[in-house]
C-alpha cells in the first residue's frame, strides 16, 4: 500500500471517529438528557397526583429543650400532600421520657403526628399511663409547644386510691400540675376505692 492510500484511510477513520464523537457528545447526549429531564419531571407529576402515601413501621424520635424525650411508633403512617406536615397513624405507641427520669406511655387506635414541631393528637380508644395515674378517653392531645397534654371525651382516670369521670384533664409537662375539670362547671365525679380496687 503506497503512502497516498494509507493516509486517505487514515483521514477517512479520523473523520469517522470524529463524527462519531460529535453525534455521541452532543446530539445523543442532548437526546439523552431531554429524555432523562423528562422522565423526572413525569414522575414529580405523578408524586404530586398521589393522593396519599402509606409507610408500613413508622417510628419518629424527638426532644424539646426542657430535655424531654418522645418516641411515637405506629404500624401504617399515611402522608398527605395538602398536610405536609403531618402524618396519619394506625396502631399507635408512644413513650414520653420526662427530663425527671419518669415516662408516660400513651397507646391508641389512631394518631395525627406533626413531623415539624410533634405536637400529636391521639384519637380513639386512647389509654394513658404515668406513674400509677392511668387515662382512658376517646382523644389525648400532647402539645409539645405548650410544654402540655390534654385528655378529653370519654374520659376516665385511675391511680391508687379513686377512680374519677371529667370531662377534661390537662397535663403540665413542666411542672406536673394537673387541672380536671366539666365543660359545664359541673362537680367531677369522684368514686373513692378504700380496698384500692377500681
Amino acid at each position: 500500500m503506497s503512502n497516498k492510500t494509507l493516509s486517505q484511510v487514515f483521514l477517512i477513520l479520523l473523520a469517522l471517529l470524529l463524527s462519531a464523537f460529535l453525534y455521541f457528545n452532543y446530539f445523543y447526549r442532548a437526546d439523552f438528557e431531554k429524555n432523562s429531564k423528562q422522565k423526572a419531571d413525569d414522575y414529580k407529576k405523578s408524586l404530586k397526583s398521589v393522593k396519599g402515601n402509606t409507610i408500613k413501621n413508622i417510628l419518629y424520635e424527638s426532644y424539646d429543650n426542657k430535655g424531654n424525650k418522645f418516641f411515637i411508633k405506629s404500624d401504617t403512617g399515611s402522608f398527605y400532600e395538602e398536610y405536609e406536615d403531618e402524618v396519619y397513624m394506625t396502631n399507635v405507641s408512644a413513650k414520653i421520657i420526662l427530663n425527671n427520669g419518669n415516662y408516660i406511655i400513651l397507646l391508641s387506635d389512631n394518631a395525627r403526628y406533626n413531623t415539624a414541631n410533634s405536637n400529636t393528637n391521639f384519637i380513639n380508644n386512647v389509654k394513658l399511663k404515668y406513674l400509677d395515674h392511668k387515662v382512658n378517653s376517646d382523644n389525648i392531645d400532647v402539645i409539645f409547644t405548650e410544654s402540655k397534654l390534654e385528655a378529653y371525651n370519654n374520659l376516665n382516670y385511675r391511680n391508687s386510691d379513686i377512680n374519677l369521670v371529667a370531662d377534661k384533664v390537662e397535663l403540665d409537662l413542666l411542672t406536673k400540675n394537673t387541672k380536671i375539670f366539666m365543660f359545664d362547671n359541673s362537680k367531677v365525679k369522684i368514686i373513692k376505692d378504700y380496698n384500692g380496687n377500681n
